[in-house]
């Protein structure tokens, strides 16, 4: 069984294939509660800091009892963008919530000046104020939040605010930066966690040649890092309402939004890699996306229809790639062999460079009748120092 499984993998006719993992643009399974709230902080820099706390509710509406019996939540901070207070991402941060997310979302620095530092600053005191929080007897939001590492996301000035954090503190591992602003960010240059940047094409206020692109460049040490840009968006696809005239219409510059940062933050913090299938691979196919990535920490997807397998790679520019599948798991045998899957009767099914994206895709058929066992499948980016092993992924054969 084990050769017929990987040698149909291996030397059938490629097949078309429907994706079974869930689009990231669809709702959540949670209804989406909002609270607003008002407290001081130590880390924030005024006195009374407001913010938006969007978190996974027992029903849709403001300060509805949190939905505790299916957490605890990952804590995501929101920093706005100019002249833009919460309420104009609201659509957005009750998408994330409903993926069960808590999204602390800052109020302060949101009239006409706007002041970096000190919206940093009081972000950074809101992320360890609802970490107290969570831990309070009695408090609304007691037992929200999970041990997890925080997600910042950030909307154009925003950005600057989260990069800044990450001078002061070491917790953030992901960032998602949406039309960043680019500027003088140590934060930046040192970053070791994983950053997603989404730029639009028709940005007219951060021009991505100028701002996106070069804050996705500049970010050389990240473990992790893409670039998304969305053809026909403008600035400010992740408002709520349009703002200016864009070839992409406004919904769907919001749409596409709520995929890549939800893609983003379920990649990293809930280890769901397969997400990406609709950023990078397959499931992004036809929509309005280019995409470059560089990851020396590769993610690794892997999507099927219960006939065909779809293994995909964000790994590094034009780097040696092999993936390989078998029916058991082992411990670590060689330096140069996947360290999660057993090498007997294993099979290696897919290798080749990546594309000058950083990218691969490939779909291959399953067997018929293969018998529900589980099919084991790891890839490998070989750099120059040492390969880099993807996560061990399982699918039950059908």
């Amino acid at each position: 069984m084990m050769s017929k499984v990987l040698d149909c993998l291996i030397s059938l006719p490629l097949l078309s294939l429907v994706a079974t993992a869930q689009v990231p643009e669809e709702p959540g399974p949670y209804p989406s509660g909002v609270s607003a709230v008002q407290f001081s902080h130590p880390l924030a820099a005024n006195n009374n800091v407001v913010a938006s706390i969007y978190y996974p509710a027992e029903s849709e509406g403001t300060d509805t009892p949190p939905r505790l019996s299916d957490g605890p939540y990952p804590l995501v901070g929101f920093s706005h963008g100019y002249f833009a207070p919460p309420q104009f991402y609201s659509e957005l941060c009750k998408h994330i919530a409903s993926h069960g997310y808590v999204v602390a979302s800052i109020g302060t620095e949101t009239g006409f000046i706007q002041f970096i530092d000190r919206q940093a600053r009081d972000t950074h005191g809101m992320l360890y104020w609802m970490e107290e929080q969570s831990e309070t007897s009695g408090a609304f939001f007691e037992g929200t939040l999970d041990d997890s590492e925080w997600a910042v996301v950030g909307h154009s000035n925003g950005c600057r605010a989260n990069m800044q954090i990450l001078e002061w503190d070491d917790s953030i591992k992901t960032v998602v930066a949406m039309e960043p602003r680019l500027a003088d960010l140590p934060g930046l240059t040192s970053f070791t966690g994983s950053l997603f940047v989404i730029g639009g094409s028709n940005d007219l206020i951060n021009p991505v040649q100028n701002h996106a692109v070069p804050f996705y460049a500049e970010a050389s040490n990240a473990s992790r890092r893409s670039y998304i840009e969305i053809e026909g968006a403008g600035h400010n696809g992740s408002l709520d309402f349009p703002s200016g005239i864009n070839p992409l219409s406004h919904a769907e510059q919001l749409r596409l939004h709520k995929r890549i940062v939800t893609g983003a933050l379920q990649t990293e913090l809930r280890s769901d890699e397969d997400s990406c299938y609709y950023l990078f691979g397959g499931g992004a196919s036809g929509e309005p996306l280019t995409s470059e990535v560089d990851c020396p920490q590769p993610i690794f997807w892997t999507i099927h229809n219960g006939t065909g397998l779809t293994t995909g790679c964000a790994g590094t520019s034009s780097t040696r790639w092999a993936a390989a599948a078998a029916l058991s798991t082992s411990p670590f045998e060689s330096s140069t062999w996947f360290p999660d899957i057993a090498r007997v009767n294993a099979r290696i099914f897919d290798k080749g460079l990546l594309s000058s994206t950083g990218l691969r895709e490939v779909t291959s058929p399953l067997p018929p009748g293969a018998g529900g066992q589980p099919l084991y499948i790891q890839g490998g980016l070989f750099l120059d120092t040492a390969p880099a092993w993807t996560r061990l992924s399982a699918i039950a054969l059908p």
